[in-house]
């Protein structure tokens, strides 16, 4: 990522990192000049007096102001520069011309232009000049230099012990050993450190909500950046904007697709087009699809959309950081990739997806190919969790499962494509815990974390990779997975016996869901029913709503009696989980299904119970919740609402893919916000806002759909 990226590296900065950034609220700061912040690193070197004598006076900071207000305050200054030059003489005469307050001093275009270009080159040797050569929407401001208090070596900790959660940024996990993930580094050292928060930062909070720094540690052979690692706030965390958008599934080959599939079109002449799109209309029985060009969805673009989408809002104030729940990337290793080096590379980050993912964030400049749109700078911190797709080493013909409806393909490009990058349906479903080490090395090394932020805890927890423990979820397109580990639920007791007070409210975000149901009753549960009057068997005619209307006490609403709650979520601990959310949670944010589902928790007075993996292990398991099913986020608006009826556990669209049966409808997110110390909404939105007026109701058409 900068132009020494290839140089052995002897210290590498852990965490904070891009997808676990630091938190410090000034407004809580006694001091707020100085503020002191603590940073976890890794290295080859034994001893601690000499590692400290290698970090000291190498690690900064660099502030990032949006693009706009940055350069007002750098031409602003420089007026004042050019108004000190002037000579006594002439301002002598303007006092006695009158002309001081008429005369408004201003730069030509080519002054603000060299201006910047200043201001610029003095960050090459960090950044490199490709990152420096991009379209601009975010501005580097003046390097702050740190001093270090204190470095104290770690060792490796668990998440089930209590002392992990006093400083979980500096407790290094033993995955990281296991894996490898800084090759044969293995010291763990903590490093306090203080810094001076300067003029112009005040200044910008003054006006702005936080300001994002990148930390620079910088040494004689390389630079270790770690981009949007630290954030300072000024604000009351009694309200706050979030969003949750998941299921980004990004990958190089993404924006390869649409500039094979139109070669392939124009070799075969314009008429090739028509006669492909006539064959599928008698396919689909003489419905006719948009043509290439319009029905592509390109996952990498609506990335992209809502990068700028999300900007628009933090320059309105209206937003205050973005979770990211799993399936961040929709498999690791590039496409392009020759099987021969797949091994030899071991899950490397610059052969890696997630490079695409950082580069895409970054608005890092790469290849331009057909189709691709313009990108921008992230301007909000991000924290990020993995899903299933994120454990997955290969890319897999999107014919496996019909996926290639997904992104808008016909069956005839996707055999195109599958030509051009071959690939076995089998690796599908493959996967590898080290499919992650550039996950944990350039994103976020921490599976498991919290953020405490005034009252409100958010809790974010790795639900695993694909499980293949129920079969017939993996084959019906709902990959149940691995789910929970004791150490997780061990971590889960500690939060709450130690690190929760009763005025907190839990906001819990996993990839997983923990209660999904399929669109129609079981047939076990068909069968039961088959004789009486009131036969109700699609989940849609159980909504709350639709109940309350037919005049139906509460308990016929409950859904966990009638339909399967376990279908595609995850296997282990299934049980405690739910508890968990039903006891202690406000709301539960997941994704995996790629569709809107909302369910309500509570108490039964009698308990349902489940299969644990039919059809090959038929345990019954008990289920902790009764779940109602609604669209809670259009049916309640309001603080007191939703505090009466929580909490709720809710899976959110997919910003990448759609479902299945709504290949269209990719783009989605949702915002969450508090106002006063409560949830107030919830609610669903798109990345395009036509589509979402074109469709009047798109929520209403993701539920038909079901």
């Amino acid at each position: 990522m900068n132009a020494n990226e290839k140089q052995e590296k002897s210290i590498i900065q852990v965490n904070p990192n891009l997808g676990h950034p630091l938190i410090l609220d000034i407004e809580n700061t006694p001091d707020t000049q100085k503020l002191k912040a603590s940073i976890l690193y890794v290295s080859k070197v034994e001893k601690t007096e000499e590692f400290q004598k290698k970090v000291q006076g190498n690690i900064s900071l660099i502030p990032i102001f949006e693009y706009d207000w940055y350069l007002d305050n750098i031409i602003a200054e420089k007026i004042q520069e050019k108004k000190k030059e002037r000579s006594v003489l002439r301002k002598i005469k303007d006092f006695f011309l009158k002309v001081v307050k008429s005369r408004k001093m201003t730069l030509s275009k080519e002054e603000i232009n060299d201006l910047l270009k200043s201001k610029l080159k003095k960050f090459e040797s960090i950044y490199g000049h490709f990152f420096l050569e991009r379209e601009l929407n975010a501005l580097r401001g003046d390097i702050i230099s740190t001093e270090i208090l204190s470095v104290s070596k770690v060792p490796i900790s668990k998440i089930n012990h209590v002392s992990y959660m006093n400083d979980e940024y500096c407790k290094p996990l033993e995955y990281l050993v296991k894996n490898e993930v800084f090759g044969k580094l293995k010291n763990f050292y903590k490093v306090d450190l203080k810094f001076e928060v300067s003029s112009q930062i005040r200044s910008y909070l003054e006006e702005k909500n936080f300001v994002m720094f990148d930390i620079v540690s910088q040494f004689e052979s390389y630079v270790r950046l770690n981009y949007h690692s630290l954030v300072l706030y000024n604000k009351d965390w009694s309200d706050l904007t979030f969003i949750q958008a998941t299921d980004l599934h990004l990958a190089e080959r993404n924006d390869r697709i649409f500039g094979i599939i139109k070669n392939w079109y124009n070799l075969l002449g314009p008429k090739s087009s028509k006669n492909i799109d006539d064959q599928e209309t008698k396919k689909s029985k003489g419905i006719t699809l948009p043509s290439f060009e319009k029905r592509f969805n390109n996952p990498n673009n609506n990335y992209r959309d809502f990068i700028k989408v999300t900007n628009k809002m933090v320059q309105e104030n209206a937003l205050d950081f973005i979770v990211l729940t799993g399936d961040i990337v929709d498999f690791t290793l590039l496409s392009k990739l020759p099987k021969e080096l797949r091994e030899i590379l071991d899950f490397d980050y610059s052969h890696s997806n997630w490079k695409i993912f950082k580069r895409i964030t970054l608005n890092i400049p790469q290849k331009h190919r057909p189709g691709m749109i313009n990108g921008e700078e992230i301007l909000c911190p991000i924290f990020t969790i993995p899903g299933n797709h994120d454990y997955r080493p290969y890319h897999y013909d999107l014919r496996w499962g019909g996926i290639h409806k997904k992104i808008g393909l016909k069956l005839e490009e996707a055999l195109v494509l599958n030509d051009k990058l071959l690939a076995l349906p089998i690796s599908a479903i493959t996967k590898n815990e080290r499919a992650l080490r550039a996950y944990w090395s350039e994103i976020n090394p921490s599976l498991d974390f919290s953020l405490k932020l005034g009252n409100n805890l958010f809790i974010f927890l790795n639900t695993g990779s694909d499980s293949f423990a129920n079969v017939k979820d993996l084959l019906t397109g709902k990959p149940s997975l691995t789910g929970l580990t004791k150490k997780q639920i061990k971590y889960l007791e500690n939060i709450i016996n130690y690190k929760v007070k009763k005025t907190d409210k839990i906001f819990l975000l996993l990839h997983g869901p923990p209660i999904n149901t399929q669109k129609t009753m079981g047939l076990f549960k068909r069968i039961k029913k088959t004789f009486q009057k009131d036969l109700k068997i699609k989940i849609e005619e159980f909504k709350e709503s639709v109940m309350e209307k037919l005049g139906k006490k509460k308990e016929k609403a409950r859904i966990d009696d009638k339909f399967n709650v376990k279908y595609g979520t995850v296997s282990n601990n299934w049980e405690r989980l739910v508890k968990f959310c039903r006891d202690y949670t406000v709301l539960t944010l997941a994704g995996h299904t790629h569709e809107l589902k909302e369910f309500r928790l509570s108490t039964p007075k009698e308990k349902s119970s489940v299969f644990d993996a039919p059809p090959f292990n038929l345990r019954k398991i008990e289920n902790p919740a009764s779940v109602y099913y609604d669209v809670y986020s259009e049916k309640y608006h309001d603080p007191t609402s939703i505090e009466k009826y929580k909490p709720f556990a809710v899976q959110t669209p997919a910003l990448g893919l759609g479902a299945y049966n709504n290949p269209e409808l990719a783009g989605a997110y949702r915002k969450i916000e508090i106002k006063g110390g409560k949830l107030s909404s919830f609610g669903i939105k798109f990345i395009d806002e036509g589509k979402a007026k074109l469709l009047k109701s798109p929520l209403k058409k993701l539920k038909d759909a079901k």
